[in-house]
């Protein structure tokens, strides 16, 4: 498996908890990832194609799996914006390297921010409305990159961080107490996943790919409450409705149906949306961290389209 991203994949080194939930389950796997500060699936492309580069490597290798994980912010912006068209496009590139490598693609739907995006304030005034148009994004990204035939799937992480966030309102508390399980997914910044949240992602990858429940698996002794994320994880993928899994899909129709076994217990500055000319700044997302090189559609997902989308780097 090799994973592409940012600093969302690297900061948790998310290859390296998904290849041990892999490992607690009996299966072993190598997990690999290719992931630098605020990168987006535009510049994977250019590294893909950058002669003798780590990427270029990587592809001329047999994978199994690659997944993909875009900056944070662009799958969510509407229709017509520059930085995701320019993303879409990438995403099927991206889906037709993965695919001479032998993988499967499979996008790594992430999460809204806690508070929202204070540099789209109009767009992703919170989590929640950032979360659903994230989701809607990355399915967008998997319904472009199966039009050819071939499926490429999409590992929900975002939607089990709606979950917890639900949960806790359920439950009548207040997701942004930072006491709450739900704030106690992100580090200090909001954004980037903590240990618990970099967990519950691998548990997300883990059920998406296998149809396997990650219930009652061995678990790091950092994460605090594995049964609740391990549970969350399940939930949301084998009890989901709306999108299609690769074990759910009958290769000899083309059809889906569930086929599941649940028994099983910044870097770069911010410029305007659009403008293709903003240089790299440091600072901007409070991320100065070393770099690290190492389906389908939901019905009734709305998309929140107001105001000018800045683009803030590091994630």
């Amino acid at each position: 498996m090799l994973i592409l991203g940012n600093s969302y994949t690297f900061m948790g080194e998310l290859d390296q908890e998904v290849q041990a939930v892999f490992a607690a389950a009996g299966e072993e796997i190598a997990a690999g990832r290719l992931a630098e500060p605020g990168w987006r699936f535009t510049q994977h492309v250019e590294a893909i194609e950058t002669a003798g580069s780590q990427w270029q490597l990587a592809f001329a290798e047999p994978q199994a799996w690659v997944v993909l994980q875009e900056q944070s912010q662009i799958p969510g912006f509407p229709d017509g914006q520059a930085d995701l068209a320019e993303s879409r496009d990438a995403a099927v590139v991206l889906d037709g390297y993965a695919a001479s490598t032998g993988a499967q693609t499979m996008f790594l739907m992430t999460w809204g921010r806690r508070d929202g995006d204070a540099d789209n304030p109009d767009t992703f005034p919170d989590f929640e409305t950032m979360q659903t148009a994230l989701a809607a994004g990355y399915l967008d990204y998997a319904a472009r990159a199966s039009a050819d035939g071939t499926p490429a799937w999409v590992a929900p992480a975002g939607l089990a961080w709606a979950r917890v966030h639900d949960d806790v309102v359920a439950g009548g508390g207040d997701p942004l107490d930072p006491a709450s399980a739900f704030y106690g997914l992100y580090i200090d910044d909001g954004s980037h996943p903590s240990v618990r949240g970099t967990y519950l992602a691998a548990c997300v990858i883990y059920a998406s790919i296998t149809g396997r429940s990650p219930v009652g698996l061995d678990a790091p002794g950092t994460v605090s409450d594995p049964a609740y994320l391990q549970g969350v994880a399940a939930a949301v993928v084998l009890d989901g409705e709306g999108i299609a899994y690769p074990w759910q899909w009958d290769v000899d129709t083309g059809d889906t149906s569930d086929t599941s076994d649940t028994s099983d217990t910044s870097d770069t500055d911010e410029p305007a949306a659009g403008d293709d000319t903003g240089a790299p700044s440091e600072g901007a997302c409070g991320c100065d961290v070393a770099s690290s090189t190492g389906g389908y559609w939901l019905v009734g997902l709305g998309l929140v389209v107001a105001g000018r989308r800045r683009v803030s780097g590091g994630r």
